[in-house]
């Protein structure tokens, strides 16, 4: 989530301790760029493996460096409970390291870096600030393992290995390098900002399931030394749907109704009840409709459709109002928008395109402009836009805590967001194909709604909602 950087490391010593950087040092981090996208580790060797030097002839050549697929896997900054170091019993900062090979990996002489962000910008960082420490002898992870290192500030003293620097609030980049004999060679590096800092939530890289290492999300329950999961939403009971292909959802101003929509060509907008019978139908004849919205004070429905890339508006009645264009340019038809949802207070409209890119739009169309854009933000949750496994589907507006709720088809998950789209936390829902999103606070639920399974599935609403929050 944090911009390109460039990375300055001392040549690493014996000694794990903090350094003042040697700027001329060759084969220093100074001389690494971090051609990371947004935090995530390369997984490419920087370094010459055949000439360590600058071409002279008698310069010796750095030894070959064997990249191996070791990620730094989630990281926890304040902790007050969450897992005590053996060695000092103490409740620091940690960093997991995780090795998805299925052989043992030895990562001695290996080096953990860190540069704080700076307080003018979280991406400027000081020469002064560096950190780091050389992992000693012996520092192996085993087939599929974990490491635990720990921000205490602590010298090493027994079973644990502790590095010489805390994590502080306001930010930085962790990174993990080969050993300076083989030219520090980027292995990973993960960013974080002071936003994404609360007491015992750990951020954590997730797959969904694609085994692509890059999204990084909230984790309200960490696991470290474990695998990676997000705390399950608790499901209470489920309806079948009497429509076809149903698509978005949307809780109707009285809280007693849904609406919701089939995305069939042709298709049209159902009013149906909690237990997701219709109680009425609107036949729009839409083209291909993906997610939609009820202002709950003029009581107007907005429709999403998708490869027309428009906002459409109707009256209950099913009359066409407007239609407003939405400017996003996509590779396939398929790609377009998905999700929609309002928020009455300033009657801003919220859309997420689905991928290719992944992005949440906050619009203001209902001014009497064709379209007004106030803010764009990528979605990609620190991974390559083309990174599979997560998509943006359903979107509701909770007027209650501000925040947006986000559903994701493919990654069978639910996030909760700041109206910028920073998670601020992440649940699993179980269930394939999610469509829509809907809460009514009233009744402490969520709903979501499946095309697949033509299913609305009722869950628990997490009590209390655990969320990151900016420190003071």
């Amino acid at each position: 989530m944090i911009p390109l950087l460039l990375i300055f490391l001392f040549t690493a010593c014996a000694d794990p301790v903090s350094q003042p950087v040697d700027e001329s040092a060759p084969g220093s981090l100074k001389e690494q760029s971090d051609e990371n996208n947004n935090g995530e580790g390369s997984g490419e060797d920087d370094s010459d493996d055949t000439d360590g030097g600058d071409g002279d002839e008698g310069t010796p050549a750095q030894p070959a460096f064997q990249q191996h697929d070791v990620v730094i896997n989630e990281v926890m900054v304040r902790q007050q409970e969450t897992v005590s170091d053996p060695d000092f019993q103490s409740y620091s900062g940690w960093i997991e390291l995780h090795n998805r090979e299925n052989n043992s990996v030895d990562i001695s002489g290996w080096v953990v870096g860190f540069r704080p962000a700076s307080y003018s910008t979280a991406v400027e960082y000081s020469v002064q600030d560096l950190q780091y420490h050389v992992l000693p002898e012996g520092t192996t992870i085993s087939p599929r393992g974990y490491l635990l290192l720990w921000a205490s500030d602590q010298q090493h003293a027994g079973e644990a290995i502790h590095l010489p620097f805390v994590l502080p609030l306001e930010g930085g980049r962790i990174g993990l390098y080969g050993p300076e004999s083989a030219g520090l060679p980027t292995v990973d590096t993960l960013s974080y900002r002071s936003s994404d800092v609360a007491y015992d939530i750990s951020m954590g890289r997730m797959d969904f399931g694609w085994g692509h290492r890059g999204f990084l999300v909230p984790m309200n329950e960490p696991t470290p030394g474990e695998a990676n999961r997000l705390t399950p939403l608790t499901l209470i009971e489920s309806h079948p749907l009497d429509v076809s292909d149903p698509s978005g959802l949307s809780a109707d101003h009285t809280g007693r109704y849904f609406w919701t929509i089939s995305d069939d060509p042709g298709g049209s907008i159902y009013k149906i009840d909690l237990q997701g019978k219709i109680v009425d139908e609107l036949r729009v004849r839409g083209d291909d409709m993906e997610g939609i919205t009820q202002h709950p004070r003029n009581r107007s429905l907005f429709v999403v459709e998708e490869r027309l890339r428009q906002i459409v508006q109707f009256d209950t009645l099913g009359n066409e109002i407007a239609r407003y264009p939405v400017d996003v340019e996509v590779r396939h038809q398929n790609d377009g928008l998905e999700g929609i949802t309002i928020d009455p207070a300033t009657n801003h409209i919220f859309v997420v395109n689905e991928k290719n890119p992944r992005v949440l739009l906050e619009l203001d169309v209902l001014r009497g402009f064709d379209r007004q854009e106030i803010r764009r933000t990528s979605m990609d949750f620190g991974a390559p836009e083309d990174a599979r496994g997560f998509d943006l589907s359903g979107l509701f507006y909770d007027e209650t805590d501000e925040v947006l709720w986000l559903v994701s088809d493919e990654a069978r998950a639910v996030f909760v967001l700041d109206r910028t789209g920073r998670p601020l936390a992440a649940f699993d829902a179980g269930q394939p194909d999610l469509e829509g999103i809907a809460l009514i606070r009233s009744k402490n639920r969520i709903y979501l709604v499946s095309d697949e399974l033509q299913t609305l599935f009722v869950y628990e609403y997490p009590q209390p909602l655990i969320r990151l929050t900016a420190p003071e």
